[in-house]
């Protein structure tokens, strides 16, 4: 699903489970808390649920403190831990 206005666009889409994700979103930076970041979501809802798609899950980086702020005005809570290996550096030695 790819929905669009003048000023922000998201996509999102079915996983291999049965949930809708929200790949990317973005609003433009002058029109961020006039309720467009909102509008988007509520676009992604609803074509969620007509399509039988649930839950709806984001990914966002714990350091995106706006991004934590704006999913949790919408209701949504963090759920998970996401690892990450940046895969620059040698691996560990394995412990023995």
């Amino acid at each position: 699903m790819k929905h669009r206005t003048a000023h922000g666009y998201i996509l999102a889409g079915p996983d291999d489970r049965g949930c809708c994700v929200i790949h990317e979103m973005w609003v433009a930076p002058e029109r961020r808390g006039s309720g467009e970041g909102r509008a988007l979501v509520d676009a992604v809802r609803s074509w969620a649920r007509a399509q039988g798609l649930g839950p709806l899950i984001v990914h966002c980086s714990p350091k995106n403190a706006g991004g934590r702020a704006f999913y949790e005005a919408l209701g949504m809570r963090a759920v998970a831990i996401v690892y990450q290996d940046d895969l620059d550096a040698s691996p560990p030695s394995s412990a023995s």
